[in-house]
């Protein structure tokens, strides 16, 4: 039965367990049944997500929290996603199948976890339209779902194309005025990606309101602990800013997407907006991730304060 108290939180625990649980064994004659004790444990839930009455600083506090959390969750879930996209791997082999007799490889494929590209030259004698048709058949005879070759659109003049297969989209670019063309192998966007995102920031979100809920009862009436969590809530908000930008430019599923461009890389990029290109700073790529550890270090402090000034002689009973 005592398990059963686990679902509130600690300061209702150590002050009214014992009479939770005699008040649910007298109202039910000491067996209390399974719908007993869901009611007594989403009691307990609820009060965890309850915030303390008349204290408009504690919901500006949960508010925050909230949207620090959906972040934070969302980057781990966008770190989660990039194992669901298919791995490129087969480069060389690609770069054969593309180029066959009509060209010659003359860059090595440059490879990366979602993206490569190489580049090759027309033989001599060979158009840039005989090259574009000739590596699109391949690719097709290869089980590649391939576009319609059709005009670049560019100065140089060409064809291009698409194809598709296996979650791998594979461009190709042949120029007229100039015997060189370009290949570029993306990794598409799998449903999964952004699933897990909205996973991960739902239970963000979920763990931000608890832990502010949890704080606002321990730093009550403590100026030092609030104080020192304002702080930590306001480096937080820098990173989780970075986060919900990436988050608005996120493509449609089965879109290509740069590394540069998933969502938790916002964690290892510099804080470089327009505004500080114009006046000439250029932060580190650790700065963000600066903020996201001295953020979390002083919310750990002002958890410190709330513990040490409990345990004082004569105080009160933890709250959290």
């Amino acid at each position: 039965m005592n398990s059963l108290l686990w679902a509130y939180p600690v300061r209702l625990r150590r002050r009214h367990g014992a009479e939770l649980l005699a008040t649910m064994l007298e109202m039910t004659d000491g067996r209390p049944s399974r719908g007993d004790r869901w009611r007594l444990v989403l009691d307990g839930l609820r009060e965890r997500f309850r915030l303390p009455p008349r204290r408009p600083l504690a919901l500006v506090g949960a508010v925050l929290a909230l949207v620090i959390g959906g972040a934070f969750g969302a980057a781990a879930g966008s770190w989660a996603g990039l194992r669901t996209f298919p791995v490129i791997q087969d480069a060389d082999g690609l770069a054969a199948r593309v180029l066959g007799p009509d060209g010659t490889l003359e860059q090595p494929p440059h490879r990366s976890r979602l993206w490569n590209d190489f580049l090759g030259s027309r033989n001599p004698g060979v158009s840039a339209e005989q090259a574009a048709i000739g590596a699109r058949e391949r690719l097709v005879a290869d089980g590649w779902r391939a576009s319609a070759s059709q005009p670049n659109g560019t100065e140089l003049g060409g064809q291009e194309f698409e194809a598709d297969r296996d979650g791998i989209r594979v461009a190709v670019y042949v120029y007229d005025r100039d015997p060189l063309f370009t290949v570029a192998e993306f990794a598409l966007q799998p449903v999964a990606y952004p699933v897990l995102i909205g996973a991960g920031a739902a239970l963000g979100m979920l763990g931000g309101w608890l832990i502010a809920a949890a704080l606002s009862y321990r730093l009550a009436r403590r100026r030092t602990g609030t104080v020192t969590a304002a702080a930590g809530t306001a480096l937080l908000l820098v990173p989780a800013a970075s986060i919900v930008v990436r988050l608005a430019g996120l493509p449609a599923p089965g879109d290509t997407i740069s590394s540069d461009a998933l969502v938790h890389r916002a964690l290892t990029a510099p804080l470089d907006g327009p505004a500080l290109w114009q006046w000439g700073v250029f932060l580190p790529n650790w700065s963000t991730m600066a903020l996201l550890v001295t953020g979390l270090a002083t919310m750990a402090a002002a958890a410190g304060v709330s513990r040490r000034r409990r345990s004082r002689p004569g105080s009160c009973p933890a709250e959290s």
